[in-house]
């Protein structure tokens, strides 16, 4: 990482520690923070790694494994963490102590809570029988594992689906495959069989059970759910919406209500996610085009039909642009070598001519407006090509709109543009009103 220099290091660092201190009075819920609170990495780590991931769009957790500041391990212990804080079910002083003696001491989360001393309330009973029992038909827990997770599900207060994965018994993805298995399962869309011969696969496989239905053509997905539009916008992460389905299932709820109730997602971004989910599985947008738009939509805190409201504008834009490049370079109002630019930069990065040069600010809307007139012109048999050309370029020059170049220029095949009204009643400008017509 390369830094601006030392005085804006500086700045930046303090007001890193401004945002930790802040964290640390309310509860620090982000994984950067935890981690800095925690004392398992710096500030000045925190800030570099933050600037690396949202240049490189890289999730934090893996920029910090890539600079070898955690482990794998060390990730999901304060994923872990984050969800147990979220959820409520520890506070954030603990949260903090126990994800550094975890990490610091090499130990698993579960470890270090016993470590601790932690006792969290009873429950009445342990939800999860439905999941474990789907596991241990499939071959993928024994009984004694399952009895263990089982125990401490009722102990620590937590889904047994997340105990299994705290005591490394059972992998995240596996989970998440067992899960995606009870939900097809309520939904009527896989038998019990289909979902256990699945599950097997998915595990001697090592990939997704929907991956698995679709080889042994059980089922082909033809939609897009919630928690999988969220994740793929970066708004929940993986372990999140693991923790959210299966807790969800065992209160019956919807992974969007677990969520919003969660203080995970806003209502806003739920009411999006549902929107653009119905527009996947009616093949109005694809699932890519879905996570982008509610990903913008997000950050902007407005709705989906919105941000597409926008990019249509801008497509229409975009498109007017490249229907007018060859006005905009033959009155000069483009340059050749900003041409070459746009060109180059539309190779590299498979954009048009158009889209190019807007967004680089070659070309700026009040000429693209005035080009756009003009071709209107042209095309409707009111001016010739060379007419407005000579328009467009005075336009440019002088600043003046295109409508007062219009009545301004005056030109003929043989001589130059003038721009003098006392020749204005004998130039063309003349015959286009006498024809009754006006540019817009």
């Amino acid at each position: 990482m390369v830094w601006s220099g030392p005085t804006g290091l500086a700045c930046n660092l303090v007001d890193a520690r401004m945002e930790i201190v802040k964290e640390r009075r309310a509860g620090p819920k982000r994984i950067g923070e935890l981690l800095v609170a925690a004392n398992v990495i710096k500030p000045e780590v925190l800030l570099e790694a933050l600037q690396v991931a949202k240049k490189s769009a890289t999730p934090l957790g893996r920029v910090l494994m890539s600079i070898g500041e955690l482990t794998e391990r060390d990730v999901q212990t304060a994923i872990e963490v984050q969800s147990l804080l979220r959820e409520g079910v520890i506070s954030a002083e603990f949260g903090i102590r126990a994800l550094n003696v975890a990490i610091k001491g090499c130990i698993s989360l579960e470890d270090a809570f016993k470590r601790l001393g932690w006792k969290a309330p009873q429950r009445e009973a342990a939800p999860g029988s439905e999941l474990g029992e789907l596991l241990l038909e499939a071959g993928v827990v024994d009984s004694r594992i399952l009895d263990e997770g089982m125990k401490q599900s009722r102990e620590n207060n937590l889904p047994l689906g997340r105990c299994l994965v705290l005591a490394r018994a059972l992998p995240s993805n596996l989970l998440a495959s067992a899960l995606t298995a009870q939900v097809l399962l309520r939904d009527g869309k896989i038998t019990r069989e289909q979902a256990l011969n699945g599950l097997r696969a998915a595990s001697k496989k090592t990939q997704s059970i929907e991956a698995s239905l679709q080889e042994s053509g059980a089922y082909k997905q033809q939609t897009i759910r919630v928690g999988d539009l969220l994740t793929s916008a970066g708004l929940v992460t993986e372990g999140d919406k693991i923790s959210a389905i299966e807790i969800g299932l065992v209160n019956e709820q919807p992974v969007g209500q677990v969520l919003v109730q969660s203080g995970m997602i806003s209502n806003l971004t739920l009411e999006n996610s549902l929107r653009l989910q119905e527009m996947v599985n009616n093949g109005q947008l694809t699932a890519a085009q879905a996570a982008d738009i509610l990903k913008s939509a997000h950050s902007r805190n407005t709705t989906v039909d919105a941000v597409m409201a926008d990019r249509s504008s801008k497509e229409d834009e975009i498109a007017r642009a490249n229907d007018v490049i060859d006005l905009l370079v033959s009155s000069g109002v483009v340059g050749r070598e900003d041409i070459t630019k746009a060109e180059n930069i539309g190779g590299q990065l498979s954009l048009s001519m158009g889209e190019v040069l807007l967004t680089t600010g070659m070309l700026d809307k009040r000429m693209l407006q005035a080009a756009v007139q003009g071709k209107t012109l042209i095309d409707d048999g009111i001016l010739q090509a060379e007419q407005v050309t000579a328009c467009l370029h005075y336009s440019h020059k002088t600043g003046v709109d295109f409508a007062d170049a219009l009545r301004e220029v005056s030109w003929t095949p043989q001589t130059d543009v003038v721009a003098d009204p006392r020749v204005s009643q004998n130039t063309w400008i003349g015959k286009l009103f006498s024809k009754g017509k006006k540019p817009e």
